[in-house]
């Protein structure tokens, strides 16, 4: 019969859950101006290999991505062209589902900027994302991001 050392047993074990979760906290937080200034390169190292599969519903216009570049292409033009500085943050429970190897995770952001002209705009959205495990690693291989049906400003 094998048993745990007493010093590992020691060490909490970290749910799926949790590291679930603590990727969902590293997108968000990378989401930043000051993570993101001139490009998404922050975000690539959350994403899965292949496929992605990435839609962002902006309520009158929808823009679908199955790669990082393509992904980065709709988002930072609007990001540069529209605002100074901008910041991510989780405004909900985080509820995540797991299986072996995918998870699901649904919750709301604020995305609040800065524009140009020295304005804030403050949106709020619903987020359903899927993570799969790959290489030992949650990663993110599918977004569904969509303003919410209240409108755009929080």
């Amino acid at each position: 019969m094998l048993t745990t050392p007493p010093l590992l047993a020691m060490v909490p074990q970290r749910t799926p859950e949790a590291a679930v979760h603590a990727r969902v906290d590293a997108w968000v937080d990378a989401w930043s101006s000051e993570a993101c200034p001139n490009d998404m390169e922050a975000l690539r190292p959350l994403l899965g290999a292949g496929r992605l599969n990435m839609m962002s519903d902006f309520g009158s216009d929808i823009a679908v991505s199955d790669s990082f570049n393509s992904y980065q292409s709709v988002w930072m033009p609007v990001l540069q062209d529209t605002f100074r500085s901008w910041q991510l943050a989780i405004a909900s429970d985080v509820e995540i589902r797991t299986s072996a190897s995918l998870a699901s995770a649904a919750y709301f952001t604020l995305f609040e900027g800065e524009t140009h002209e020295g304005t804030t705009m403050v949106q709020r959205q619903a987020v359903s994302a899927v993570w799969e495990m790959q290489s030992g690693e949650w990663r993110l291989v599918q977004e569904h991001t969509s303003v919410d049906s209240e409108g755009r400003m929080a």
